[in-house]
């Protein structure tokens, strides 16, 4: 999705605070947003890396009642767990080791605002515990204290894993999923939109041609359609850094197939024209080894970005590692690297 100028570009029909759409499943959480904003509720925000999620929690604040005040982000994979309760509650001086003063934790400096909790799967089970209880009784207190005191938040948590998924293999407390998931805001992939890839395409290239003062030509038909094919493991974000890198090399001219990275050249539809079934015998062969083939592509693109390293592919394309080994084990693939 992509960050809109609000100085100098002009309302789009296609354009819902900054963030572009056509496609169905984006026109239905455009309205979603329009309509939970005002209304306070918490709001668990789920999707890949790379899909927005954090556009959509500011275009929450943004047309909240709490506009004028706070919206302030807590990263739950930046911090160890005794950190991590420091940052959101706060602590009293000497209430351990190098607490040499009083701090406030976000809870309260985002009094009346929104706090948003980024990738809340990462929450270890006490923290868990005393999430849960701030969601209950909306009073916090800080590390070392014995008093409560009351807050005023509203608070949107995010996650790129299936936290019902891991209610149901223990991994995260089904009451607090239940308080998170009050009203559920779901990103589709950008794979599943493909109709907005060149929307999206053209907007970042024509906003970072801009920015560099040379006139936007296009993307030539072959260009487009290749754009559409690629499967963009990195969603929007991935697109943005593309059509940036583009537009540095071939700002001025038109985007030619050849001008486009390896990976996105050498990607090839799962289905030709040629193959398409004609009985519902071959539909339900040609959709197994559609599946098959779209999961190897997925998990030989997870390791080749982590370096081959299991338990960091799982940890990023949201899986359990153990689901993940399954997974490669059914397509006999191996790692070499380390977890």
């Amino acid at each position: 999705m992509s960050q809109k100028n609000e100085q100098s570009a002009p309302e789009r029909p296609d354009c819902f605070e900054g963030m572009f759409g056509r496609c169905p499943e984006m026109r239905e959480v455009f309205a979603l947003v329009r309509r939970i904003a005002p209304a306070d509720c918490t709001v668990l925000v789920s999707g890949e890396s790379g899909t927005g999620k954090e556009m959509i929690v500011r275009s929450i604040h943004r047309l909240s009642r709490r506009r004028d005040c706070p919206l302030l982000a807590c990263d739950c994979t930046a911090l160890a767990p005794t950190l991590l309760e420091s940052e959101l509650f706060g602590h009293v001086k000497g209430s351990f080791s190098g607490a040499i003063a009083t701090k406030k934790g976000l809870f309260e400096i985002a009094h009346q605002g929104t706090l948003m909790l980024d990738e809340v799967a990462n929450l270890s089970p006490e923290i868990q515990g005393k999430l849960l209880r701030v969601l209950e009784t909306r009073r916090i207190r800080k590390v070392g204290e014995t008093a409560e005191q009351e807050i005023d938040i509203r608070l949107i948590a995010t996650t790129n894993r299936s936290l019902a998924e891991m209610v149901r293999v223990g991994d995260f407390r089904a009451d607090l999923y239940y308080r998170l998931n009050v009203v559920p805001v779901s990103l589709p992939p950008l794979r599943d939109r493909p109709g907005d890839i060149p929307l999206l395409a053209m907007t970042f290239f024509e906003q970072f041609s801009r920015q560099m003062g040379l006139q936007t030509v296009g993307f030539s038909p072959e260009a487009l359609r290749q754009l559409e094919i690629y499967p963009w493991p990195g969603n929007v974000r991935e697109l943005r850094n593309i059509m940036e890198r583009l537009a540095v090399l071939y700002g001025g001219v038109r985007v030619e197939l050849q001008h486009l990275p390896a990976e996105i050249r050498q990607s090839r539809s799962i289905v030709s024209s040629t193959e398409i079934p004609v009985t519902w015998e071959d539909l339900k062969v040609q959709k197994r080894r559609m599946i098959q083939e779209m999961e190897r592509q997925f998990l030989t693109s997870a390791l080749e970005r982590s370096s081959n390293n299991v338990t960091k592919a799982a940890e990023d394309v949201g899986m359990q590692r153990t689901n993940f080994h399954a997974l490669l084990r059914a397509h006999k693939l191996k790692s070499d690297g380390l977890g």
